[in-house]
């Protein structure tokens, strides 16, 4: 086993990962379509997986995972060689390996051993295994018998010859050649290793510090030139690398090279042997490389921490622009101001660091929703639009749990069975999307589907039975449905280990909020329910516009912002008299900031009306001062504003004020729902 390589074994984590979601990604594809559909393609990327696995398992030393990969990795080769058929037994057998090679990789890459339960289920997996290899007992009599077979697939092999040359400060690095040669070994067959002598210097010379060592490995493996090179990642900046193919004349040279080393070597000369190092393959691997190195892995805490620095520049530059504002230096103000446009270029481009792409974080919630349906025996369509979406990763992390949850409740409340499908007229296969799209500088994540609904008067008459509500109430829609977020409340008839206990929904809600982000439901009898997510870019730094009402700042999200209007005179008799406005062709509700804040009247006598949009509903925030765009750090304010209904952070302001971050959404939720009105939708 490496030692003290952590950033290495990051790596090793990160790829095993990679390969584990495309092992299961590709799994679930194939359990979507009738087996005699299966595109062999499928079955190689499955098989590409967990050879990649294995060879990395044994680069770092983990026997296990090596061993148990190698299993795995047979069964998966007489399937795509047409020697096993594959059926849906073997289907749902990889699923579980895939399940138990993550269980193994986080058991020993923790120094850890399987507990009991975890090797019973390993040996289970390695007998089910080899239940469906036939002749397993065989197999290492076949090889060392080398049946026409087996010769013909060695013949497919490539031939490679790979030269090494040790760096004299190789063993400085702290860096093994012998995982590397474990990891080759793995993904093929180290036919012969030839060490030059010539560079080592008399004993009188040597520096018992230094690397001397030069060899070359001719080496057999139907992997190409760059995943050869790509074995020796760890070690690139230690060693001279030069990784040749030989043709069948090379593969004869060498042969005979290879009898005169031993010719010459029982006579005690030492072979001098040149080496072959064309300009024309230099460029060409330079060029690969340079091909292959587009995307580079980063610690995402180096990130944070850089963020961080950024946010802290962001509230200095406020200061330092206040300052020039103060100074009546004209020069300077251009200075600060060209300052100010750079450091938002800086900013803009470090955020978009952390946003991610979507798509990969729903593939891996195919899984769920696949699990759940075959353990409540219903047939699933899901599908995922939306994918190319970006969002902070962050955000992306925390929302997973809340999707999880809200995925397994679709599926087994939502969804009818397939006989009650077919009675209401519907396909036996239920339907179920999970959707992504930007809207007004939020992101919106949708779980559709097209089940039985939510059931209104079963809600309601649920609810008063537990006291939550007045029998007499008149509750809108909107209203029903959020009754479900309420702690402890379920319709559930039975329990059962996915739901039915009352616990989850508020659990939902409360994280979603934590994200500073909303939860919706529409639903109709019979015909399905979705359920909309509001979440922010991002969770940092935010392009705001500084207000003030009365005596106090505030900062509106910029992208929420549809127009600012001067409230003129007709229009603040119109106001006074109907409690809106109109602006273009439609009447515009109005939320007095200073009112709704409980603010000392302090009016100045310009007032406007900045109109803000969340979803289809706006409204006009009544406001005294407009000061501009302000880049925005977004602070918590702690719990002494938990409880205050629109206000959702806080930002220190150039001059050391306070200002605060107002919850669009809570503030026309506010006004719509509340004070009963629904214009501007």
């Amino acid at each position: 086993m490496i030692e003290n390589i952590s950033e290495e074994l990051n790596l090793f984590l990160e790829d095993m990962d990679d390969q584990l979601s495309i092992m299961e990604a590709t799994l679930l594809d194939i359990s979507e379509i009738p087996l005699d559909e299966i595109n062999m393609e499928m079955i190689n990327n499955i098989f590409r997986a967990m050879h990649t696995m294995k060879g990395n398992a044994s680069m770092f030393g983990y026997d296990v995972i090596t061993d148990f990969a190698h299993i795995a990795e047979n069964l998966l080769d007489e399937i795509r060689n047409n020697r096993i058929k594959i059926t849906q037994d073997i289907l749902e057998l990889m699923l579980l390996v895939k399940d138990h090679s993550k269980i193994l990789i986080e058991v020993f890459t923790n120094n850890k051993e399987l507990n009991q339960k975890q090797n019973e289920h390993h040996k289970f997996l390695l007998k089910e295994l080899g239940r469906f290899l036939k002749n397993e007992e065989k197999k290492e009599d076949i090889v060392e018998s080398k049946t026409p077979e087996i010769e013909e697939a060695i013949s497919d092999l490539t031939r490679y010859k790979i030269s090494i040359q040790l760096k004299e400060d190789f063993f400085k690095s702290g860096m093994d050649m012998l995982p590397i040669m474990r990891y080759l070994d793995a993904l093929g067959i180290i036919k012969n290793i030839v060490f030059f002598n010539n560079n080592i210097p008399l004993l009188d010379k040597i520096n018992p510090t230094n690397a001397y060592v030069k060899f070359d490995i001719f080496y057999d493996s139907d992997e190409n030139k760059q995943e050869i090179i790509e074995a020796f990642e760890f070690v690139q900046e230690d060693i001279e690398l030069l990784v040749e193919i030989l043709n069948d004349e090379n593969i004869l040279e060498e042969k005979e090279e290879l009898d005169l080393e031993e010719k010459i070597e029982s006579n005690n000369y030492v072979i001098e042997k040149k080496e072959e190092k064309k300009d024309i393959d230099l460029i060409s691997e330079i060029k690969t490389l340079n091909t292959n190195s587009l995307t580079l892995k980063v610690d995402s805490q180096k990130i944070d921490k850089l963020i961080n620095q950024i946010s802290e520049m962001v509230i200095a530059n406020a200061k330092i622009t206040q300052l020039s504002i103060n100074s009546k230096n004209t020069e300077l103000e251009e200075i600060v101001t060209e300052m100010s446009e750079m450091l938002e270029e800086v900013r803009d481009g470090i955020m978009n660091i952390r946003m991610v792409q979507v798509g990969d974080s729903f593939a891996k919630l195919r899984r769920v929703v696949s699990d759940t349906a075959k353990n409540n025996g219903k047939e699933i369509n899901f599908n995922i639009l939306g994918g190319e979406t970006e969002l902070d990763k962050t955000v992306i992390e925390k929302i997973t749990d809340p999707l999880i949850h809200m995925l397994r409740n679709s599926v087994d409340h939502g969804i009818e069975s397939p006989e009650e499908r077919i009675k209401k007229g519907k396909g036996s296969k239920g339907n179920i999307t999970l959707k992504a799209y930007p809207d007004s500088g939020t992101i919106v994540i949708e779980i559709i589907d097209d089940g039985k609904g939510l059931d209104k008067e079963i809600i309601f008459n649920k609810a008063v039975e537990k006291g939550l509500i007045d029998k007499n109430k008149k509750l809108t829609d909107k209203d029903i449905y959020n009754l479900i977020f309420i702690a402890g409340f379920s319709t559930a008839q039975t329990i059962s280990n996915i739901s039915g206990r009352g616990v989850g929904m508020d659990v939902v809600k409360r994280n979603i909020e934590e994200l500073m982000g909303h939860i919706s439901i529409t639903s109709t009898k019979d015909e399905g329910t979705t359920i909309s997510i509001r979440l922010p870019l991002t969770l940092a730094i935010i392009n705001g516009f500084l207000v003030q009402s009365s005596n106090v700042k505030y900062i509106i999200p910029l992208e929420s912002i549809k127009e600012c209007l001067e409230l003129s005179k007709e229009r603040i008799l119109q106001l006074e008299k109907y409690g809106y406005i109109s602006s273009r062709s439609l009447l515009l509700p109005i939320l007095d900031i200073a009112e709704y804040f409980d603010e000392v009247e302090n009016r100045n006598k310009r007032q406007n009306i900045v109109v803000i949009k969340y979803g289809n509903h706006q409204i006009g925030l009544k406001v005294d001062e407009l000061y501009g765009e302000f880049q925005t750090v977004i602070k918590p304010l702690g719990d002494l504003f938990a409880n205050v209904v629109g206000i959702s952070g806080g930002t220190i302001l150039g001059n050391g004020e306070i200002a605060l971050i107002l919850d669009v959404q809570k503030l026309i939720e506010y006004k719509i729902t509340y004070k009963g009105d629904e214009y501007g939708n």
